[in-house]
Formats: structure tokens, sequence, C-alpha cells
């Protein structure tokens, strides 16, 4: 009940129902008056009712008419808000994929002379598309029997040339993507899991994303890609392509 009086569409069509309810009573009192009546003095008692229910006749179908015209203002504003949010979301969906092509990353494939260059120029040409504040890409190899994740070139890496990372098939984010095959993305990097270093100084992204290099349910290797800024869907996609062409490159050529 209380509900019925906080929202203003319901107190609009309850005002509206007032108002045509307030006329057929008003005509049936007039209706029911005494047919001799006469106003020899301008005003009779046997009116009052009838004046008086007129009056608030009037007043509840004024109500009405304002209530109902300030909700239809609020309702349109707020229709005008929400199609403008849903015009800023397209837009922005729509720079999303107009900044982003597969061309680029073909054409840096088709200069490639072996493996260890596709993977490098790749991993180069996806980083530059996204405009990704860090890239790296690693290879599968076997070593000790062991298949490991070994890391093979990167793009903006702050690690000295002598340095060798790894993981064992399984292990962290790298290792459990090269064993399921999975994308990984990761939202929320906690503060120091990554360091770009540049001549301003050094940051810590906050969005990582893991793609396996695979083709035909093997995986070759794994790319991995750090921004200051959300990588949204189609961006995913579009990295999950291109890894998939690089894949399929080296199958080709082995």
């Amino acid at each position: 009940m209380i509900s019925l009086f906080t929202d203003r569409y319901k107190i609009s069509l309850l005002l509206a129902a007032l108002f045509i309810l307030g006329v057929g009573v008003s005509l049936y009192i007039i209706y029911s008056l005494p047919h001799g009546l006469q106003l020899a003095q301008g005003y009779e008692p046997a009116f009052t009712k009838v004046y008086a229910v007129i009056g608030l006749t009037f007043a509840a179908g004024a109500l009405s008419l304002l209530n109902a015209l300030r909700y239809r203002k609020e309702l349109v504003v707020f229709r005008d808000r929400t199609l403008e949010a849903a015009v800023a979301r397209q837009e922005a969906d729509q720079a999303g994929k107009t900044t982003i092509s597969l061309d680029s990353v073909l054409t840096s494939l088709g200069q490639a002379k072996n493996e260890s260059d596709m993977l490098q120029l790749g991993l180069q040409a996806i980083c530059k598309q996204l405009e990704a504040g860090q890239g790296a890409v690693y290879r599968i190899v076997d070593e000790d029997n062991k298949r490991k994740v070994v890391l093979h070139s990167g793009y903006a890496l702050s690690i000295g040339e002598s340095t060798v990372i790894k993981y064992e098939v399984g292990e962290g984010l790298i290792g459990q993507s090269a064993s399921n095959g999975n994308t990984l993305y990761v939202d929320d990097v906690p503060e120091g899991y990554v360091k770009i270093v540049s001549g301003l100084g050094s940051a810590s992204p906050r969005y990582l994303l893991i793609v396996p290099v695979k083709t035909q349910g093997k995986v070759l290797g794994i790319i991995e890609l750090a921004s200051f800024t959300p990588i949204n869907e189609d961006q995913r996609k579009f990295v999950e392509e291109a890894s998939q062409f690089i894949a399929e490159k080296i199958s080709n050529r082995a």
C-alpha cells in the first residue's frame, strides 16, 4: 500500500481514475436534482454537493495532469540518458573492433624466416595493435624428460639478456595455460607482480592476458600480455586468432 503512494506512475493512474469517477458522480447528482428547483436568489443549499464534487473533480484532474506531465519529462530524461549510455557503449565496442586488425600480424609472419622469427615478430605485431605495456612469448620444450615453458623473447621486458625464465607445464599461470590450452585473463594483477620500466620510472600494470599458441589442440607456446587498461572481449579474441595463425604457420613449416 505504501508503494502505491511512492510510485508517481501509479499516483497518476489513481488521480486519473478519481477524475473520471468524479465526473460520473457529478453527472449523477445533477441528474438527481429536483426538476422544479430554481435559483431565484442565485444559490440554493441543494447545489452545495454539486459545487463541492465539481471543485474536487477539477482539482483531482489538474493534479493528475500536472503529475503525468512531470513523470513524462522524467521518463524522457531517463530514456535519453539510457540511449546515450547505449550509444557510448556501442561506440566503444566499434572503436575496439576498428583499431585492431590481423593484417599486420599476417604481414609480420610473412617476413619471418624461421620459427623463432614467427614467435618474435608475431608478438611484436600483437603488442603494437593492442598498445600493450609489455609482452612475452614462450616456447614449449622437452627438458630432462619434462615439458617446460621457456621464455623465448619479449616486448618491452625489463630483464637482462642472459636471464632465463621457465616453468614446468602446470606451474603458475603460464604453466596452467600450457597444460589445459585455455586463455587466462586477470583483471586485478597484484601490485609488483609485473613491472614495466621506462625512462620515467616503473609501474605495475593491472591487467594480464595469457593465450596459448596452439593448433589442432596442440600447444606450441604461450603469449603473455600486460596492460594498464582493460583488455576487452574483442581484443582477447584478436589475440587468440593471431596466436592460432602463428601456431599454424609454425606447423606448416615443420
